[in-house]
């Protein structure tokens, strides 16, 4: 069993610049610093967890003393460790060794890690190392935030910022991977697991090794093993917790709770979910912010019907609940549970306390956004009797009613500027439609032809 995992990270691991997924801007940048003579001795990689910056350290270290064989790959690197608390001593034997040029190679190279749990004591002698500038040796720190870096030794390095991976690059890298090993997977669940990693594409193969050995039975990694295996939430739990907010039902939210956490989903990916699932809904209000969010047709569906029954007011409310949260179990994260318990009861207490207010504030927020809907248009009189400003509420009413039959058969985002930024104006008794330049190339003169040909008949009938 062991034998999978060496293979998927032993296997795959980069040793020359185009094997490094992402980070083509840094690679640029170090390749053209090596060949105008510009790379400082000291550098400082810094970037998340996960993102290539030992990996470019190494393969940086390989191309320095032009080891072209895998046998060299290691020689000349020194790699220290604050977390690992090797002994002091060890360390400056290791240091003092490589003020001696190489025998084979140009450069002594030290990968260092966690310097800032390194001791004072050690900071100062490293810097002072770094001081008397060795030519043959080079410093690499590596980090995961600039500000716990030491000020004295950063002042002396030359700062590379390393991105999160993009989805679509680990995407693709775990498909490469699974077609070379014959791994049969769904590419539902490469992407779920692509998403899930948040850009650290060794966290992505390290969890493609845990399903790869959780996958005795199963033929294929579909997406409900691997959701079932990862501890993943399903975003139709965060429609429930909040449809159980809106109907008073806090009962029945403490039971799905208690399924999701036998299902061993891990309780701070719970709260960071319900957090972005409120900033979704806040973002789903208005069209102008729908493009921000790539989601699935019917998901959006979802987010545009449930923000319509919570008003900006109580959903900024229910951001500081889960923003409160959050901060209380990074503090204090023994007792998860009943944290979190406690602060799904305020989320309730805020959306049973206010409900009518609640109600007030959405119908206002509906009178703001549509106010250009007008009362019932005169009965038992023709479109040409009104005046001209009553002609255009009554397009526009029409006009709505018109997208409401038809809403299920357009994609959402065309539909909010439909209903939204299209405005009617009558000259010399000809009907002109005008819409904004955001709809593109949206088949809009179909929907334009069917709305007046039933307008016709509305009107024929009066």
């Amino acid at each position: 069993m062991k034998k999978v995992f060496s293979v998927l990270s032993e296997k795959y691991k980069p040793i020359k610049w185009n094997e490094v997924i992402g980070q083509k801007d840094i690679i640029l940048i170090l390749k053209k610093a090596i060949q105008e003579n510009r790379l400082s001795k000291v550098l400082f990689f810094f970037g998340p967890e996960g993102v290539g910056k030992n990996t470019c350290a190494r393969i940086l270290s390989n191309e320095l003393n032009s080891f072209s064989e895998l046998q060299y790959y290691s020689l000349n690197r020194f790699e220290i460790n604050g977390f690992l608390n090797n002994s002091l001593e060890h360390i400056y034997k290791i240091i003092n060794q490589s003020r001696f040029i190489p025998k084979l190679g140009k450069y002594n190279t030290f990968i260092i890690n966690n310097i800032h749990m390194f001791s004072q004591c050690f900071l100062n002698f490293f810097i002072r190392f770094i001081e008397e500038k060795h030519p043959h040796v080079l410093f690499i720190v590596c980090g995961t935030e600039e500000k716990k870096i030491p000020k004295l030794i950063l002042s002396r390095c030359q700062v590379f910022e390393f991105k999160k991976i993009s989805t679509k690059e680990i995407f693709l890298h775990l498909k490469m991977i699974s077609e070379k090993e014959n791994i049969e997977v769904e590419n539902e669940a490469l992407l779920i697991l692509s998403k899930h990693v948040k850009g650290s594409i060794s966290k992505a193969i390290y969890l493609f090794d845990r399903l790869i050995l959780y996958k005795n039975s199963e033929k294929k990694i579909s997406k409900e093993f691997l959701i079932q295996k990862l501890g993943i939430i399903d975003v139709k739990y965060y429609f429930k917790i909040v449809d159980y907010l809106l109907d008073k039902k806090i009962h029945k939210i403490f039971i799905l709770l208690d399924k999701i956490l036998q299902d061993k989903v891990n309780s701070y990916d719970l709260i960071i979910g319900l957090t972005k699932h409120f900033r979704n809904l806040f973002l789903y209000k208005n069209y102008e912010t729908i493009s921000i969010l790539k989601l699935k047709k019917e998901i959006i569906f979802s987010y545009i019907s449930q923000s319509k029954k919570i008003s900006y007011f109580f959903l900024m409310n229910a951001l500081s609940i889960c923003l409160r949260l959050k901060k209380e179990y990074e503090k204090f994260n023994q007792s998860y549970r009943l944290t979190i318990e406690i602060y799904i009861i305020q989320l309730a207490y805020l959306f049973d306390n206010k409900k009518n207010e609640n109600s007030f504030l959405i119908e206002e927020e509906k009178k703001n956004e549509n106010s250009f809907l007008i009362e019932e248009e005169k009965k038992n009189e023709n479109f040409s009797d009104f005046k001209k400003d009553e002609q255009i509420q009554c397009l526009q009413k029409n006009w709505i009613n018109f997208l409401h039959k038809f809403s299920g058969k357009i994609n959402p985002i065309p539909l909010y500027f439909l209903k939204n930024e299209i405005k009617f104006q009558i000259e010399k008794n000809k009907i002109f439609f005008v819409f904004p330049y955001k709809l593109g190339n949206f088949s809009f003169l179909l929907i334009q032809t069917h709305f007046f040909s039933l307008f016709q008949i509305l009107n024929a009938d009066n």
